[in-house]
């Protein structure tokens, strides 16, 4: 299949919006211009038959002017001279149409993607601020945090096993999967979350579809340029490419990912970032050293009774130098409030390590017998 409708094709495929497509590539009005400078050529004199014969190279180099018109000049390389390069310009007419409806397209695409990114930017951090109120951890009531958290852990899981494959069919899998275990039936708040839950699925898919259409018309514009160097045997796409980069754009769509994981999947904090780097559970009494890692009290005070100096992570010689005055009681609140099953858990776990140690101090490991 030819790509003009390979293109085509995959707009539709991935479900991409006709308000959209609108701002795309117009790869098959393009490909008729090419055509036409073909045809200028030929009636130049200048077809394929000639510059084979005689070596001919040309080469294209672009600039911008202050209207954002490209402008294209065509130059030879005329090797008649072993010892010399005379540069020749060559005028054409069509190839001048070509170019510039090119880069106007580009632009016009560079335009959308600014507006498109702003757009997903203000839903994303409209959601954030509603989940948030839901997710709050002064709020009495802790249930809906925890299964915003599980949700999340997913959403992760997801796309960490994926990778960079993270299609709207995986995205369906990991909703799937959320309905398949009813955790949207447990929360309290059933009816706004489960409406919060949709809008963070209809966000993945934009940014999903988002990510598709400018990895299409990227595509579109080599392959269009490429085309052209190839029916025309004019070189332009080495510095052509060089005129044109995504980057114009005021946020990528690799950063709108990228804030959907930091505004959203992080707005509920993650047991991950509050582990103890010893025992793995969370890290309560947290205790920082003066190089700033932090570990629970238990496995600090163990490493003291051992005689143990240097920090686990960056092995800086500070362990013996932490005293009650380590204690980070900032994040033991903030533990105890996003955390407190966590927190329960590892208490009780405290306590019965304590009064084991303090019975084996006053009876030894003797067990009793009775």
């Amino acid at each position: 299949m030819k790509f003009g409708k390979t293109f085509e094709k995959s707009l539709e495929d991935h479900h991409i919006p006709e308000e959209w497509i609108v701002s795309s590539i117009q790869y098959k009005p393009l490909k008729k211009k090419i055509n036409k400078v073909v045809e200028e050529m030929d009636d130049a004199g200048l077809t394929h038959e000639i510059i084979a014969e005689r070596h001919l190279m040309y080469y294209y180099t672009f600039k911008e002017n202050q209207q954002h018109e490209i402008q294209p000049k065509l130059l030879t390389d005329d090797n008649e001279d072993a010892n010399s390069i005379n540069e020749k310009m060559l005028t054409l007419h069509s190839d001048i149409v070509f170019f510039q409806a090119l880069y106007s397209q580009y632009l016009k695409l560079i335009q959308f993607n600014k507006l498109q990114s702003t757009l997903i930017l203000a839903k994303i951090q409209q959601l954030s601020h509603l989940i948030k109120k839901l997710t709050s951890s002064d709020q009495k009531n802790k249930n809906d945090m925890y299964l915003w958290r599980e949700i999340f852990n997913k959403y992760v899981e997801y796309k960490l096993d994926l990778k960079s494959h993270f299609d709207s069919k995986n995205l369906d899998s990991f909703v799937g999967h959320i309905e398949d275990i009813k955790l949207l039936k447990k929360f309290k708040h059933t009816k706004k979350n489960t409406e919060y839950f949709h809008n963070f699925y209809e966000l993945n898919l934009e940014l999903l579809k988002f990510l598709s259409f400018e990895n299409l018309n990227t595509i579109a514009i080599r392959k269009i340029v490429k085309k052209f160097d190839k029916h025309t045997l004019l070189h332009s796409s080495q510095n052509f490419n060089k005129m044109i980069t995504f980057e114009k754009s005021s946020l990528s769509t690799s950063s709108i990912e990228q804030v959907i994981s930091t505004d959203i999947v992080k707005l509920v904090p993650q047991l991950d970032d509050y582990l103890c780097p010893i025992c793995f559970s969370i890290a309560y009494k947290p205790v920082r050293l003066t190089c700033n890692h932090f570990f629970c009290i238990r496995c600090l005070i163990k490493l003291q009774r051992r005689n143990e100096p240097k920090c686990p992570i960056c092995r800086d010689p500070v362990v013996m130098d932490a005293t009650e005055a380590n204690v980070d009681y900032d994040l033991l609140e903030y533990m105890k409030k996003n955390f407190p099953k966590e927190v329960k858990k590892k208490q009780s776990q405290n306590e019965k390590e304590v009064t084991d140690e303090t019975l084996s101090t006053l009876y030894g490991d003797d067990k009793c017998i009775i």
